[in-house]
């Protein structure tokens, strides 16, 4: 019983680490040119990785 008390909490623990910051992250980042000083828009997402 103890084992799979301390296996659920084991768990639970990995969970809330990896999905802790799953909100946080943003989708799109924004690169300024060095050069010419424009502002262009980059999508981070997986939506730009898979077609």
């Amino acid at each position: 019983m103890k084992k799979l008390v301390s296996m659920v909490l084991a768990l639970a623990v990995l969970a809330v680490f990896s999905f802790g910051c799953a909100g946080m992250v943003g989708k799109e980042a924004k690169v300024k040119c060095p050069k010419c000083g424009a502002v262009f828009t980059i999508d981070e997402g997986l939506k730009a990785i898979a077609p």
